[in-house]
């Protein structure tokens, strides 16, 4: 038993905030039952973890306009 590495993650964890932890938690529960189960998750177990992560995805209002994200702006005098 590693005392040393378990005492970092409890320190580590205790300093997460409340979604953070949560996330923890969900990833925690996530691991331990893909090794109970042994088996590849089908399509719609996959499909339903990835749209659970997206309803907890991080929303960012940050909208750039259409001129930011032309190629020649991107890499301005990249190979000039």
């Amino acid at each position: 038993m590693n005392i040393q590495l378990v005492d970092s993650l409890v320190e580590i964890v205790s300093k997460l905030t409340p979604d953070e932890k949560q996330l923890f938690q969900e990833r925690l529960i996530y691991q331990d039952f893909n090794k109970q189960t042994k088996k590849p998750l089908t399509s719609e177990e996959r499909l339903k973890l990835w749209q659970e992560w997206i309803e907890k995805a991080p929303q960012s209002s940050v909208n750039l306009p259409d001129e930011a994200l032309r190629r020649e702006n991107i890499y301005d005098d990249r190979g000039r």
